[in-house]
């Protein structure tokens, strides 16, 4: 929504990046109605305004009052549409919304799930469809093996690149500058093999270029490894990535073999999506 209108503003005042403001009128709107639209100009003004805001940046741009301001951003962060960070005070969007969004890219990927449903047959273990979205690794479709793999690898769940298989294989298609802008700032540790030197990881970007898939050897979690490939187009840019995950005995056991066979789904996917032709 460009030019959002706050509520209360004076007409011919000036709202985020220049636009107009006009006195919004509610017309005798139930309160209820009120707050939904007060929650959808704050979700406009992250993206008209900056990604990250304060009490006060919402409270002078839409033109509200401190204490509505701050009981609006502190309920849409009770319930994961926006996070709030403890240091800065600082609000950005949240894991929710990534979650509503991944849901509304299904349609494009509903192509993958015969080929994961296929390959959780042929490992025995669960499978995983992921892709890149704003510095995570975003699952957007899975297949439960029979030996259940960690409830919480759900759909729509953001997970860390530079440990993750699906990550990692996702990072592995792009260039070193890429690789640290996407990342950011410090790596972040999760068990005691997680990598945390950046030389380290783009060192361990070129093996998984070299062989052709990645391995998450209890990286994310303690227990648990998880080999990925990414499905790439034509243009080598990275579309997807498949993985397959399960408990480290299981996994190390035959890692060759689902290594194969998760390469293989990579470009089978690939080629019947027509992804390989763009």
């Amino acid at each position: 929504m460009t030019g959002a209108l706050p509520l209360g503003s004076p007409p011919g005042s000036r709202g985020p990046r220049g636009h107009d403001r006009v006195e919004r009128r509610t017309g005798g709107a139930p309160e209820g109605t009120q707050v939904v639209g007060r929650v959808f100009d704050i979700l406009d003004a992250f993206v008209t305004v900056a990604p990250k805001l304060t009490v006060a940046d919402v409270s002078r741009e839409l033109g509200l009052k401190y204490a509505t301001a701050h009981r609006i951003l502190e309920a849409m962060a009770s319930r994961g549409v926006l996070s709030r960070d403890r240091d800065s005070r600082r609000y950005s969007m949240g894991p929710r919304l990534r979650e509503y969004a991944s849901s509304g890219r299904v349609d494009e990927f509903d192509v993958a799930h015969p080929y994961l449903e296929a390959l959780t047959r042929r490992t025995g273990e669960t499978s995983h469809l992921a892709i890149l979205d704003a510095g995570s690794a975003v699952y957007i479709d899975t297949v439960a093996g029979a030996r259940l793999l960690s409830a919480h690898r759900h759909v729509g769940r953001q997970m860390p690149l530079h440990s993750t298989g699906v990550g990692k294989a996702l990072l592995s298609t792009l260039r070193a500058a890429e690789v640290d802008a996407v990342l950011g700032g410090e790596l972040t540790r999760y068990t005691v093999k997680t990598i945390m030197d950046r030389e380290v990881l783009h060192s361990e970007l070129e093996r998984i270029r070299s062989l052709g898939y990645a391995v998450d050897d209890e990286e994310t979690e303690d227990g648990l490894v998880c080999v990925a490939a990414v499905v790439l187009a034509a243009s080598g840019k990275a579309r997807a990535a498949v993985s397959v995950g399960g408990p480290a005995t299981r996994i190390r056991q035959d890692l060759e073999l689902i290594a194969r066979a998760v390469m293989s789904c990579a470009d089978e996917l690939a080629k019947a999506s027509g992804w390989a032709e763009l």
